[in-house]
C-alpha cells in the first residue's frame, strides 16, 4: 500500500477504481486518491507490499473510504467479521455494511466528519452478510493529499459485541448490576481512548518500535527509531532487522530469531545496536507476535528500549495490564452470572414433566431428561450418543423423516405426532414440538425437542371411537330395516303414478307439475334408501378389466348440469376395479360439487398414472375432480367423511361416507384439497 496520512499508509485498490459501479466523478475522486498515494509512495521508496501486509494482517476491523464513504480497501479481518469476499467489499459505500437503525448516526458523523476533519468515537450497529448485526465503537485518523485538502479516513471499528450482551445480562437486575455496568462503561471509556491512542503512542512513544515479518524486513517504525538510530523512515522501512545489530551480538541474535519463529517468544533479549554513524547502544528487545485469522504467526511488534527506561516502560506494562484485570473481572462476573441462569434452565430441563431431548446436528443425543429416560425405561447413558431415530417405532420411521425435513427448512416442528418404542418393546404416542439451537454467533449447533405422552388421550379417543361404531352399528341395523320397509311403498306410489297417467292422458296434461313433483320426491327417496342400503349392508366388489374415462363418461351422464361446465379428460387408464361401484363414487362427488357451485360454476375432471412407494412400489391411478366452489371451511374437513354428517337440509350424511368405504375396499385412498372462496379438490389414489 503506498500514501501517507499522520503516519498510515493505504492504498485504494483498483476494483475501487473501477469496478465499484459508481458514476464518474467518484471514479475521478477514487483515482486523484490514487494518484495522490503512489506519487508520495514514490516519494518516500516505501515498500507497498510491507504496508499491505501491516494493514492487512491486523487483528482488527480496518476499512479506508473516499470523503463519499467508498470503502477504497479493507483488511481481511474486517471483510471476513461481515461475511464477504474482500472483492465484494472494495467500491461498496459504508452505509450498505450498516444496519439500519444506524444509518442516520452514520450519516450525521459523516457530516460533522466532513466539516471538523475530526474522527469521533460513535457507537454504531455493523450488518453482515446473512443480514446479522452487531455493535462497534467507530474511531480513525483522516486521510490528507499533499495540499492538506480532505480525500478519506481510515477508520478502526471496535467490536462491542460482548460489552452488549454484557449489558444485557447486567439490565435484567438492578441496585448492584447497574453500578458494575457503570464500571464496565468506564472500562470501555479507557479501553476505547487506548485504541484511540495507539497509533499516535506508536508513532510518537519515546521508545525505539518497529513491525517486522518472518523474514525480519522492517514493515513499519516510528519516529523515535529512525531518530534513534539516525535514519529517516524512508531508508528504514525494507531494511533487514540484521542491518541495524552490531557485529558482537549478531550471532546471538540469529539464534534469538531463528528461536523467535519456532516458539513464538521475544523476551527481554539484550542485544547491541548500530547507528547510521556506527556508534553503538545496547536495547532490550520484547516482542508482541502477529498473527493471521488461521493463528499462523506472520510477523511481531518489537519494542527496543534503552536499559536506562527500563523502568518506565515496566510502569507502562502495569497500567496496561490493571486495565486488563479490571476488562477480565467485568466479564468474570457476567460470567458468573451466566452460570446462574444456566442452572435455572437445567432445573427447567430435567423437572420438566414433558419428554425433552437435545440432538446434535448429526440427529444424535447428546442429552435428556428424567422423564424421557423413565417414559422409555432407559438409563441417561444408555440413551446418549444414539441416534434419535433408535427409539422410534417403525411406524413413525417415515413421519420423523419428513418432520426433520420440515425442521430443515423451517427450523420448527409443531405438533407432529410420533411413536416411540420403550426398551420392552412397547409403543406409545407422542405429540412432538421442536426448535432449534444456535451458538452467540447465530450458527446452528443442535436441536431441542419435546415431546408429550399422548397414551392416555389415545385410551380415550380409542374408547369414544368404540361407543361410536356401536352407535352406528345400531343405527345401521334400524336403518335398514326402515330402508327395507320404505321401499315398497315408494314402488306402490311410483307404479300407481303410472298406471294414474297412462289411464288419464288429459289429467296428466293439466296436472303436469304436480305429477312433476311427486317422481322427483319419490327418486330423492329412493336414492336415500340406495345410500343407506349401500353403507349399511355391503357388498362384495365386482373385479373387472374397465376403462377409467368410461366410468367417468357415465358418471358424467348422471347428472344435470344445468349452468355448470364439466371438462372430460382426453387420456384414459384401464384397471382392475368394480365399475359400477366407482361410477356411484364419482357421481356422488359430481352431484355435491354442482350442489356446492349452485349449478353455475366450472368442474374439471382428471386423470393421472404414478407409483405410490409405500415399500412395494404399486403402479396407481390418480383421478382428480376440482370444482370452482365457495370451499370447505377448515373447522368442517375432520368430520367430512363422518357418517350421517352433511351440512344439507336434505341428504342421509352417508354419501362421502359410502365413497370414502368403496375406494377403501379398492385399496385406496381419497383427500381433499380445499381453500374457502376458491374451490374444492378431491383426490383419489386406487391401485391398477
Amino acid at each position: 500500500m503506498s500514501g501517507t496520512v499522520g503516519k498510515t499508509k493505504i492504498k485504494p485498490t483498483k476494483e475501487a477504481m473501477l469496478g465499484s459501479g459508481k458514476k464518474d466523478s467518484q471514479n475521478d475522486q477514487l483515482y486523484c486518491i490514487d494518484t495522490k498515494f503512489s506519487t508520495i509512495s514514490h516519494m518516500d521508496g516505501l515498500s507497498e507490499q510491507n504496508y499491505h501486509d501491516l494493514y492487512d494482517k491486523t487483528p482488527c476491523l480496518l476499512r479506508s473510504t473516499t470523503v463519499d464513504g467508498i470503502i477504497i480497501t479493507c483488511n481481511e479481518f474486517y471483510a471476513k467479521k461481515l461475511g464477504y469476499q474482500k472483492n465484494e467489499v472494495i467500491g461498496k459505500s459504508i452505509f450498505e455494511h450498516t444496519a439500519e437503525k444506524s444509518i442516520k448516526s452514520l450519516k450525521n458523523e459523516m457530516e460533522r466528519w466532513k466539516t471538523t476533519h475530526e474522527v469521533s468515537n460513535v457507537e454504531i450497529w455493523m450488518k453482515r452478510k446473512d443480514g446479522s448485526i452487531f455493535p462497534i465503537l467507530l474511531t480513525g485518523t483522516s486521510l490528507y493529499d499533499e495540499n492538506k485538502k480532505l480525500i478519506g479516513r481510515t477508520s478502526v471499528l471496535i467490536d462491542l459485541t460482548e460489552i452488549h450482551q454484557a449489558r444485557k445480562l447486567l439490565n435484567s437486575n438492578q441496585g448492584q448490576i447497574k453500578k458494575q455496568i457503570d464500571e464496565l462503561k468506564k472500562s470501555n471509556i479507557l479501553l476505547v481512548k487506548t485504541e484511540q491512542k495507539y497509533r499516535d503512542l506508536y508513532e510518537n512513544s519515546p521508545d525505539l518500535l518497529r513491525t517486522i515479518n518472518l523474514d525480519g524486513i522492517i514493515l513499519d517504525c516510528n519516529n523515535s527509531y529512525c531518530k534513534y538510530l539516525g535514519y529517516s523512515k524512508k531508508e528504514v522501512i525494507g531494511m533487514s532487522v540484521f542491518d541495524f545489530v552490531s557485529a558482537q551480538s549478531i550471532d546471538a541474535y540469529v539464534n534469538s530469531f531463528e528461536t523467535w519463529k519456532t516458539t513464538g517468544t521475544v523476551s527481554n533479549t539484550k542485544v547491541w545496536f548500530k547507528r547510521k554513524d556506527n556508534s553503538e547502544f545496547l536495547g532490550l528487545i520484547n516482542a508482541t507476535n502477529l498473527y493471521d485469522f488461521d493463528g499462523n504467526l506472520v510477523g511481531s511488534n518489537t519494542t527496543i528500549r534503552d536499559i536506562s527506561d527500563l523502568y518506565a516502560i515496566r510502569k507502562t506494562l502495569e497500567d496496561n495490564e490493571n486495565k486488563l484485570k479490571q476488562r477480565n473481572d467485568a466479564l468474570t462476573t457476567a460470567y458468573d452470572h451466566l452460570l446462574e441462569t444456566e442452572q435455572r434452565y437445567r432445573t427447567l430441563y430435567e423437572k420438566s414433566p414433558d419428554l425433552l431431548r437435545t440432538v446434535d446436528l448429526n440427529e444424535n443425543i447428546i442429552d435428556c431428561n428424567d422423564a424421557y429416560c423413565t417414559s422409555l425405561g432407559y438409563p441417561r447413558e444408555e440413551l446418549i450418543g444414539k441416534s434419535l431415530f433408535t427409539h422410534v417405532a417403525e411406524k413413525s420411521v417415515k413421519d420423523l423423516q419428513d418432520a426433520l425435513i420440515e425442521w430443515d427448512r423451517t427450523g420448527f416442528i409443531e405438533n407432529r405426532e410420533i411413536w416411540l418404542r420403550k426398551k420392552n418393546g412397547d409403543v406409545f404416542p407422542t405429540l412432538l414440538l421442536s426448535t432449534n439451537l444456535y451458538d452467540t454467533n447465530g450458527k446452528l449447533t443442535g436441536r431441542i425437542g419435546a415431546l408429550r405422552d399422548m397414551s392416555a388421550i389415545y385410551d380415550a379417543k380409542k374408547e369414544i371411537e368404540e361407543h361410536k361404531t356401536k352407535r352406528l352399528s345400531a343405527i345401521g341395523e334400524l336403518s335398514a330395516r326402515i330402508a327395507h320397509d320404505l321401499r315398497n311403498p315408494l314402488s306402490v306410489i311410483n307404479n300407481t303414478l303410472e298406471i294414474i297417467k297412462i289411464q288419464n292422458p288429459n289429467f296428466e296434461k293439466t296436472n303436469q307439475e304436480k305429477f312433476d313433483r311427486i317422481e322427483r320426491a319419490v327418486k330423492r327417496m329412493t336414492h336415500q334408501i340406495e345410500e343407506v342400503m349401500d353403507y349399511v349392508v355391503p357388498h362384495p366388489l365386482n373385479l373387472q378389466k374397465a376403462s377409467l374415462l368410461g366410468i367417468l363418461n357415465s358418471a358424467v351422464s348422471n347428472v344435470k348440469t344445468n349452468g355448470t361446465e364439466i371438462y372430460v379428460p382426453q387420456n384414459d387408464v384401464s384397471m382392475m376395479c368394480d365399475s359400477e361401484k366407482l361410477e356411484i363414487v364419482f357421481t356422488n362427488l359430481l352431484l355435491n360439487a354442482t350442489q356446492a357451485m349452485s349449478n353455475h360454476g366450472i368442474i374439471h375432471l382428471r386423470i393421472k398414472e404414478g407409483t405410490i412407494n409405500d415399500g412395494q412400489n404399486k403402479d396407481f391411478a390418480t383421478i382428480e375432480i376440482e370444482d370452482t366452489g365457495p370451499g370447505i371451511p377448515k373447522s368442517l374437513l375432520p368430520k367430512i367423511f363422518d357418517p350421517l354428517f352433511t351440512t344439507r337440509q336434505i341428504g342421509t350424511g352417508l354419501g362421502l361416507a359410502s365413497c370414502k368405504n368403496i375406494i377403501e375396499k379398492h385399496g385406496g385412498s381419497i383427500d381433499i384439497k380445499t381453500e374457502v372462496d376458491k374451490g374444492t379438490t378431491f383426490i383419489i389414489n386406487i391401485p391398477k
